[in-house]
């Protein structure tokens, strides 16, 4: 019985000689007047994905911590509260309100505020880190060493990995204040923000818990 065969694009004769090729059919990628593909980036909802995973890690890294202050402290002797702590747990409190104001003028679109009040947050966030130095110098200054006793050296622990998160979180307020406007899309700015603010008053409350425990918990 005769077939029908189906003629294919190979014998068309607009291929080849004096025809079109595959890499000018739009259907291959070809032709001039293709669209240009757009920038490949990963979704906006990674930063927060990020965020969690590296909040999980604080959270047990300072919970493992607390439970080995809590089993020891029995065996430590009383410190001297730096007054200086009641100033920098000021600042920090404050930090984190500003950021959230700062957070809010920019999803209205108000970029000149938004400068100011990330401008303020990063302020109030390096001179957090100053009085913790100062504290540490006012501990010193009384004899509290690191090696004095337990109490003493989980204080310049907690403090020390609280103040270098925190820098991680001023890393953050850079990234999200110097980088243009123009080199990523609103939405993966506003995201971006979002989760440094998260992550900013994470750091924020668990400096209160630390105030609270290495200097009032009895």
């Amino acid at each position: 019985m005769p077939t029908t065969l189906t003629p294919n694009k190979h014998d068309d004769p607009a291929f080849g000689a004096g025809g079109r090729g595959f890499d000018d059919l739009p259907e291959y990628g070809g032709g001039d007047n293709r669209p240009p593909e757009p920038e490949r980036q990963p979704p906006p909802e990674g930063y927060r994905i990020g965020v969690w995973l590296a909040l999980a890690s604080v959270t047990m890294l300072f919970a493992a911590l607390t439970s080995a202050y809590v089993v020891n402290r029995a065996r430590s002797l009383p410190i001297v509260m730096p007054k200086v702590l009641w100033l920098s747990t000021a600042m920090i409190l404050a930090s984190s309100a500003t950021f959230e104001i700062a957070r809010r003028v920019m999803k209205r679109r108000i970029e000149n505020q938004f400068r100011l009040w990330i401008a303020a947050t990063t302020a109030l966030g390096f001179v957090f880190l100053a009085l913790q130095l100062l504290a540490w110098s006012d501990l010193k200054a009384s004899g509290f060493y690191i090696n004095k006793n337990l109490h003493s050296a989980y204080s310049y622990l907690f403090t020390g990995l609280h103040g270098v998160h925190l820098i991680g979180g001023l890393a953050a307020l850079a990234f999200v204040t110097l980088r243009s406007p123009t080199k990523w899309t609103a939405v993966r700015r506003r995201v971006a923000v979002d989760v440094a603010a998260l992550y900013w008053h994470f750091l924020t409350g668990l400096w209160i818990l630390l105030f609270v425990m290495l200097f009032f918990w009895k």
